[in-house]
């Protein structure tokens, strides 16, 4: 049998993408009291949808109202912010 060659370990991490660092960002700076964000992406871009609306008398009425991310929204995802 051949001896394999012991493992070492490497100093440091791997390279962060552009993505990393953005969310990392994110997360360090306090954002304001009244800023709201995305938990998944960190984007601060909403769209806000009503859920079971009716139509009477020529009116759209009810519904439930939340909110989106834009940017998770565009990626196909739905991401429920409030």
């Amino acid at each position: 049998m051949t001896k394999k060659p012991p493992l070492h370990v490497i100093e440091g991490s791997p390279e962060q993408t552009n993505t990393d660092k953005l969310k990392k960002a994110r997360k360090d700076n306090p954002a304001a009291a009244h800023l709201l964000t995305c938990h998944r992406c960190g984007g601060a871009e909403v769209i806000e949808t009503k859920v079971g609306m009716i139509f009477k008398n020529g009116k759209a009425q009810g519904g439930t109202r939340q909110i989106l991310c834009a940017g998770c929204f565009m990626k196909g995802q739905r991401v429920v912010l409030c």
